[in-house]
């Protein structure tokens, strides 16, 4: 019997056809692959912050990653602001109050940069407040910008007024009036943090108090050249 000999065109088709077979394969092998990357895919999503209460005279803000402790006092500090007139004491008082809370309750924050107690520190020297939190206290705390963190962090849930008393800074070339508040703070675990504090709390634009020395100890020493 006499052998088949394929024409040119034959050959043609025939390595068309394969290549044809071989793309698709390769394509359904990419489909899967695809596929199965998405469904293993576990992106977490970022966390996300929301604001409960907000006093848009004063600037301050009340969001839904606040500790519980802190969302009661930020309570009292609103009745405070809205009294009329305004005890001026104790407002200058609650602010020391909320931005020691604030800023000591580190469980809270998304990272290094989330600075507690920054709502309540004096404009112009709100860059030594970073700096000194960043490089200091929040200096190894880890990132959770999508609530994977496991580090045991400190959060203070209860802060003693041991008094409040009249007294004198110098901000700038300026020496202004103001109160300085001394604190006893409580953790819900004790991990070492800083337990009392001295702030001093001076108006601001004729409205607010606002921070602007802490030290953590219940005797302070201020530099004459601040």
């Amino acid at each position: 019997m006499a052998r088949k000999i394929k024409t040119e065109q034959e050959k043609k088709k025939t390595r068309k056809k394969i290549i044809i077979i071989i793309i698709s394969i390769l394509c359904l092998i990419a489909a899967i692959f695809g596929i199965a990357h998405l469904l293993s895919k576990d992106e977490p999503s970022a966390v996300k912050v929301n604001i409960l209460k907000q006093d848009e005279n004063y600037g301050y803000t009340l969001t839904d990653k606040d500790s519980e402790y802190y969302k009661s006092e930020f309570d009292k500090l609103i009745d405070i602001i809205k009294a009329n007139p305004i005890d001026e004491e104790a407002y200058a008082t609650q602010v020391a109050r909320m931005f020691t809370i604030d800023l000591y309750t580190m469980s809270t924050k998304i990272n290094k940069y989330d600075i507690g107690g920054y709502e309540f520190y004096y404009s112009d020297k709100k860059d030594n407040l970073e700096n000194t939190v960043i490089y200091g206290i929040y200096s190894s705390m880890l990132d959770d910008t999508y609530g994977t963190r496991e580090q045991n962090l400190p959060e203070i849930t209860n802060v003693e007024t041991v008094s409040t008393e009249k007294t004198t800074y110098k901000l700038g070339e300026k020496e202004v009036e103001g109160y300085l508040v001394k604190l006893k703070m409580t953790y819900k675990e004790d991990l070492g943090y800083d337990k009392e504090g001295s702030v001093v709390v001076c108006k601001e634009e004729g409205i607010r108090w606002s921070v602007v020395d802490f030290q953590p100890t219940l005797e302070p020493k201020y530099d004459e050249k601040k």
